[in-house]
Formats: C-alpha cells, sequence, structure tokens
C-alpha cells in the first residue's frame, strides 16, 4: 500500500471517529446558532418560553432564541436558530419612562376619542417601571398614534392605585409603565 493511501485510511479514520464521538456541532454566526446533529432534535433549545412563547431562553449561549429551521446536510441535520442577545424575559413587558417622553414630546395623534391628555395624567407622579404585565385593561380609553414612523396604540388603566400605560396591542406583547 502505498504511503498516500495509508494517509487517506488515516484522514477517513479520523473523520469517521469525530462524527462518532461528536455528532453535536455548534457554530454561532452572531445572530443564528447553526446546530448540525444526527436527529434533527432542537427540543434542548426549545425551553424557558417567554410570557407570549415567541422567545425561548438558552442559558449555556445566554440568547433568546425566535425562530428553528430544520434541513439536510449529506447526513446531518442542520438547524438554524435565529437570536437575540440575553434573556428577553427579563425585559418583556417594560416600558421605559423615556418611551413616554418621546410620546408625548413627538407622537402625531391619529385617534383620541375620549381626549386623554396623558401629560396631566402622570404630571406629579413616580413611575413604576419594571417587568410586568398588568391585567384589567377593558380597552376603552386608547390612543391612536404614528412615532418614529410606526403606527401604535396605547391603552390607559387604573389597576388598585396605579395608573397603568399599556403600549401595543394585547395580541402583540404589549408593553407597561405604571405611575403612581
Amino acid at each position: 500500500m502505498k504511503l498516500w493511501q495509508k494517509i487517506g485510511i488515516v484522514v477517513a479514520v479520523i473523520i469517521a471517529t469525530t462524527l462518532v464521538i461528536y455528532p453535536n456541532i455548534v457554530i454561532d454566526t452572531g445572530d443564528r446558532l447553526l446546530v448540525c446533529n444526527y436527529t434533527g432534535d432542537f427540543s434542548g433549545y426549545d425551553e424557558n418560553h417567554s410570557y407570549n412563547e415567541v422567545y425561548c431562553y438558552n442559558e449555556k449561549y445566554d440568547v433568546s432564541i425566535r425562530t428553528f429551521d430544520v434541513s439536510n446536510f449529506l447526513f446531518f441535520h442542520v438547524i438554524s436558530m435565529e437570536y437575540i442577545e440575553g434573556d428577553v424575559r427579563e425585559t418583556e413587558f417594560i416600558l421605559e419612562e423615556s418611551y413616554i417622553a418621546h410620546f408625548l414630546e413627538n407622537a402625531e395623534i391619529t385617534d383620541n376619542s375620549n381626549n386623554i391628555d396623558l401629560a396631566k395624567l402622570i404630571e406629579g407622579k413616580e413611575a413604576v417601571v419594571g417587568n410586568k404585565r398588568y391585567l384589567g385593561n377593558d380597552y376603552t380609553n386608547g390612543i391612536f398614534y404614528k412615532l418614529d414612523g410606526r403606527y401604535e396604540e396605547m391603552y390607559i388603566f387604573y389597576v388598585d392605585d396605579l395608573l397603568v400605560i399599556q403600549v401595543g396591542s394585547p395580541d402583540e406583547l404589549p408593553k407597561f409603565i405604571a405611575y403612581k
């Protein structure tokens, strides 16, 4: 047997052994995780769901995964997972006080049928910013507006002694801020 044949056999054995011993290959592209495995199973990544189950938090990589796509490449299943950095569950309901200030200065109101004066409602109150979903909105006090090129909706309601502002549709992961 010639030397190049021996080298070819050794390389083939090393590759085969590596594929048997290490069946999961993970590549992080910066906005996607690519996982190559034999089974196509991504259940280990489909855990720790956000409230609306749009994101799955993976502790090992500290990313919140939003899409899963499985395809085949040779004898591997390639799972492509789009993600954003960090744990979305920690901030999924937070509406920052700066957003309200930006709204008051720059929003183009398209509908405010109850003539709500948000500036007067929050005047002298302290913001309570937290990752909390407030329930109890009857959706009767709404302001519809355009801000930074996006059309949005805002609802104002009370929960106990808190004035609550909800930005976004109830179906699309709204954000909340309260004032006391």
